[in-house]
């Protein structure tokens, strides 16, 4: 008992003297156990500030400052986030991207979408989906206007040149055999629709091609290239051997021919069994159409380039004219293109205003001559003034000469007026130069009395551009407008999926196309029964036998001025023509 009295209160001083004393890492761990329960309270008090699960946070804390205390069951997680707390903490951060996406969608013109609490996130327009949106909206966008048009534009310029180009190989080659040779001929020459119509002829792409190959001209003399009319076209050797110029039996023989086929071709054209014909003349160029063609109800010309002389002739044979791709106004003192400038009037209404203008500026030169010798002016210094005026006049009406603004445009009665002031017009032959004494040249897709049948020349090749092959085509010669159409279609036709075309204009005729239909036509005429109907329904009707099959026919009738363009370039790509 002695010793166990003794020996208790030498334990118990042991262990005061071990509580008082400790060690420096378990003074660093109590300090971090402090830090650790401020931030774990600090982090439970934030997130449970709107929930009412006090209980929880009251349990996790008296379990962290019990440290020495052991509870045999397992200790729950204070970081775990319920499930309320996640559906307000997205709900929050959704809507907190949408308030800050309202600038780029106001940029973007895309409408938002309302925002519901049930809505998923990948429904809303955020940040992190809006290059997605606008990628939609492209695509839709794109299907819903494809790029080109189901048709090509019609183009009045002659062309000299024209190269197709294509990934493939085309359907058909230069090298015809004879059946296919003879039967595009015939198919051309009988204005026979091989393609479509059942006959007994060679029916194949080879002989179909053939057929779009082929023109009508006339005069045709081998030694001469006689489109286009340039003499340096010629050596002047060959020229010399077989010159004409010194031979007036020879330019007689050509002229009366000339004449005759001109007379021809014309009358075709009066009872629509030629939709069309140039006259290439060394100096301008005249395009004859038909009535119905680009939906004008009566036959018209256009003839380009002209000058002053020309107009002055036209005007002098009583011709009206008028001048559409011209934009200065109407002149008092512009005597010799600005009264020709009416072509829906009368012939009488016409003169007496013609008489009118006449008078007026009579009376306004003899006024003005009074005025000046009033002045004391002498007569010799007014009749300076008076050529001084005249020079200037003249000067502004030749501006234009040789420009497209000088294109003329003649139609109804004043077309055969036209034409026999053409077939007496001197200055439509050459007299000096290589091609002196030779009429103009005569182009047209259907035959004429002395017309001869010439083929183009065709040429094909392949290309070679960074590792990719391409066929060529190329075609040389006259082409006349409905070449290119008839082509395409033949393309179409043989399922040729891709392919381009460019082409070489005649560049004095380019204005055929820039003047679209040459005047404001309607769309609209009157039957029998004062019901409306297109226009271009009679012109389809009445132009049955010009040679064209249908689909060519309904092409060139179209009365839509939009649908005539220059063409220089032209893709087929997925059904669908894009130009330029």
């Amino acid at each position: 008992m002695s010793g166990l009295t003794l020996h208790a209160p030498m334990a118990e001083c042991e262990n005061a003297s071990t509580l008082e004393w400790t060690r420096p890492d378990q003074v660093m761990q109590l300090h971090r156990l402090k830090l650790r329960k401020r931030a774990l309270q600090a982090r439970i008090n934030k997130t449970n500030i709107n929930t009412g699960d006090t209980q929880l946070t009251t349990t996790s804390l008296d379990t962290l400052n019990s440290s020495n205390s052991r509870i045999s069951q397992k200790r729950k997680n204070p970081f775990v986030i319920n499930e309320t707390c996640k559906r307000q903490k997205n709900i929050a951060s959704a809507g907190l991207e949408i308030s800050n996406d309202n600038t780029l969608f106001e940029l973007l013109n895309i409408q938002q979408k309302k925002l519901t609490t049930d809505s998923s996130v990948n429904d809303s327009l955020t940040f992190a989906n809006v290059l997605s949106k606008l990628e939609l909206t492209n695509q839709i966008s794109d299907v819903s206007t494809p790029k080109g048009v189901k048709h090509i534009p019609i183009d009045w310029t002659l062309k000299t040149k024209m190269r197709f180009m294509s990934p493939k190989p085309f359907p058909w080659n230069s090298k015809l055999k004879t059946s296919e040779e003879a039967s595009g001929t015939t198919g051309f020459v009988r204005c026979l629709n091989i393609g479509d119509k059942e006959t007994t002829l060679d029916t194949s792409l080879n002989a179909r091609f053939h057929q779009c190959c082929l023109i009508w001209q006339h005069p045709s003399l081998p030694w001469l290239e006689l489109f286009p009319r340039s003499a340096g076209k010629v050596s002047a050797s060959l020229a010399n051997n077989i010159s004409i110029t010194n031979n007036q039996n020879m330019k007689d023989a050509l002229y009366r021919d000339w004449c005759e086929s001109f007379r021809s071709l014309f009358h075709l054209l009066r009872v629509k069994q030629c939709p069309y014909f140039y006259v290439c003349a060394n100096t301008f160029t005249v395009l004859f159409r038909a009535a119905g063609i680009c939906g004008l109800s009566e036959i018209h010309a256009l003839v380009t380039p002209t000058t002053r002389g020309f107009r002055q002739s036209l005007k002098q044979e009583e011709i009206e004219y008028s001048m559409p791709l011209r934009k200065d106004s109407k002149r008092r003192s512009d005597t010799g293109d600005s009264d020709s400038k009416t072509v829906d009037t009368t012939s009488n209404t016409v003169n007496h205003q013609q008489e009118d203008d006449n008078y007026e500026e009579e009376d306004d030169d003899e006024t003005q001559d009074a005025w000046l010798e009033s002045l004391g002016v002498e007569n010799s210094e007014i009749k300076k003034i008076n050529h001084s005026q005249a020079r200037m006049t003249l000067e502004k009406e030749s501006e234009i000469d040789n420009l497209r603004q000088s294109l003329v445009f003649v139609r109804g009665v004043e077309t055969q007026a036209l034409f026999n002031f053409l077939i007496n017009c001197k200055s439509a032959i050459a007299t000096t130069g290589v091609l002196a004494g030779v009429p103009p040249t005569l182009l047209a897709p259907t035959g004429f009395h002395g017309a001869t049948l010439k083929p183009l020349k065709v040429r094909e090749s392949v290309v070679h551009d960074n590792n990719d092959k391409y066929y060529s085509l190329e075609l040389r010669g006259p082409l006349l407008p409905h070449v290119l159409p008839s082509l395409c279609h033949l393309m179409k036709s043989s399922q040729l999926e891709q392919y381009s075309a460019s082409c070489a204009q005649l560049a004095s005729t380019t204005s055929f196309s820039t003047a679209k239909h040459g005047c404001t036509i309607s769309t609209e005429e009157e039957d029998s029964n004062n019901t409306k109907v297109p226009s271009n329904i009679f012109g389809q009707e009445n132009l049955s036998d010009c040679g064209f099959n249908q689909e060519l026919l309904n092409h060139f009738c179209n009365p839509d001025p939009i649908r005539i363009e220059i063409l220089e370039n032209l893709k087929f790509f997925n059904g669908l023509y894009t130009w330029s």
